[in-house]
């Protein structure tokens, strides 16, 4: 055989195999990071099951919080419910994550200490616990602050005017949103553009997680403006994108964003709407309306509608819309053009148009924001309309957290 083609058969076995470890080696460099990945997921679930169960075991640090030693509180019950539905949902999902190929995946079936070396995830796997740990961390966030909140007092002796209040520091305060975005700086490498990815992922999050609920072009519209704009701006809103695309942040059916782990039927918030707050009458969600008529009525009767909703755009400082401010002015203006002609054209118009020329009244935003609430309010059990018409509380008291 001619030693050229020698060579060329060797050149190609050779190029064959580089190729092959070349390709085996991104593979292998793709699965370290995949698992740098499930491991840091995996701190932060297991750091939150410490910080709840340290208080059983130190007595010095269950000074830190005596509350979490009340087992009986609703709201530790209401977290500890939603950490043993977490553990299950995470031995769930170790079971169904693929095997790492090779000695690694094996090595997880006798015990090792680094689980996730045995493991192969996929992206789907790792977003399914990175949903997972977000949920657990909310729930400990909130139940960590109405523990600290009550002190050493027992819950049946806590004066607070909403059981929410202690999850939601915002109950019943303005609307006010953070001022601005903390925005990742730029990086170029590949490895720092995906930390800078979660990065501007949880700077979205914090500010959602704020000012939630409001529509979701309003969520978008504030995140370019409080981040810079520009190309800042362009990455909150990509950010944005991949919250709402893998199901952290949801959209209800009329545009109110939300945490993928609140259950908003249970959601007990409300916020006033007035001058002070930075969002208006297009961002107040119908539940959050309902929730403020409960807080309204008396615990021993009931009220008209008319009664109620005077009370309820009162309470919220909601403020009539332009349009409405528009047809009242345009009325005022016919009726002074009106009383200015002569008594005979006066007369003949109204001969003409019996109850008068006026620009029909078209029913305000105020009005259709606060009658949605109040049939969100009868729909999710909040409220109940009597035989005589009138409104009153259904629930005694809401459910100790709206955490899945």
């Amino acid at each position: 055989m001619d030693f050229w083609v020698i060579m060329l058969i060797v050149l190609a076995v050779v190029v064959g195999i580089g190729g092959w470890a070349g390709v085996a080696a991104i593979q292998r460099h793709r699965l370290h990071g995949r698992q740098d990945q499930w491991r840091e997921l995996e701190g932060r679930f297991h750091r939150v099951t410490l910080d709840s169960e340290r208080y059983d075991r130190s007595p010095s640090d269950a000074l830190a919080a005596p509350g979490w030693l009340d087992r009986d509180g609703p709201v530790v019950r209401g977290f500890s419910g939603t950490l043993k539905r977490a553990q299950r949902d995470r031995a769930e999902l170790d079971r169904d994550v693929p095997r790492a190929p090779g000695r690694a995946g094996r090595e997880i079936t006798s015990g090792s200490r680094d689980p996730a070396a045995g493991l192969n995830p996929t992206e789907k796997d790792l977003g399914e616990f990175e949903k997972l740990v977000e949920r657990v961390e909310d729930a400990y966030r909130d139940a960590d602050r109405a523990v600290r909140t009550t002190g050493w007092s027992r819950p049946e002796t806590l004066q607070v005017p909403h059981a929410q209040f202690l999850l939601d520091p915002r109950w019943g305060r303005p609307a006010v949103l953070p001022r601005t975005v903390a925005v990742p700086p730029k990086s170029n490498t590949t490895t720092s553009l995906r930390v800078q990815s979660k990065a501007a992922e949880r700077a979205v999050k914090d500010f959602l997680d704020a000012s939630y609920p409001m529509r979701q072009q309003t969520a978008l519209k504030l995140l370019r403006e409080r981040s810079g704009g520009g190309s800042a701006g362009h990455r909150m809103q990509k950010s944005f994108e991949r919250l709402l695309a893998t199901g952290r942040y949801v959209t209800d059916e009329r545009g109110f964003i939300w945490p993928q782990a609140t259950v908003v039927e249970h959601w007990g918030v409300y916020r006033s709407f007035g001058r002070d707050a930075d969002l208006g009458l297009e961002d107040v969600a119908p539940v959050e309306v309902a929730n403020v008529l409960w807080v309204l009525l008396p615990a021993d009767r009931g009220l008209p509608d008319t009664e109620l909703l005077a009370l309820a755009r009162e309470h919220l400082a909601l403020a009539p819309g332009m349009m409405a401010g528009l047809t009242k002015s345009l009325n005022q203006q016919i009726a002074r053009g009106i009383q200015a002609l002569p008594e005979g054209v006066q007369r003949a118009v109204n001969d003409a148009v019996p109850h008068g020329v006026q620009w029909p009244p078209a029913t305000t935003r105020v009005e259709q924001v606060l009658a949605e609430g109040l049939h969100a309010g009868l729909v999710t059990g909040r409220l109940q309309r009597q035989s005589d018409g009138l409104v009153r509380r259904l629930r005694a008291q809401w459910p100790s957290t709206y955490r899945r």
